[in-house]
């Protein structure tokens, strides 16, 4: 199926003043692969462009509702109180 009967607009972008050596390991990548030279760079820039943003994923941490009503350094001094008495952290009481 190509772009046409897809809806989707096809593009064509050039890079200017790519160094060679980064072309010609990029060209020999896509051999390993078993792709086209094209097909390996769309491949790749697709793949690029699906990866979030540092900023989104820490925009999607900041959005995220969930909070916990016990302190994760409440948690962590249980944790060692109960090694350091020789109990299972489960054997624990509630602080």
């Amino acid at each position: 199926m190509n772009a046409c009967e897809t809806g989707e607009m096809a593009v064509t972008i050039q890079i200017r003043d790519l160094d060679e050596a980064v072309r010609d390991r990029l060209k020999a990548r896509a051999v390993v692969e078993g792709e086209s030279f094209n097909s390996y760079l769309k491949r790749l820039l697709a793949r690029e462009a699906d990866k979030p943003t540092q900023q989104e994923v820490f925009a999607r941490v900041l959005a995220r509702s969930e909070s916990s009503s016990v302190s994760s350094v409440d948690l962590i001094r249980a944790e060692r109180d109960a090694r350091d008495l020789g109990r299972k952290p489960t054997e624990r009481s509630a602080r």
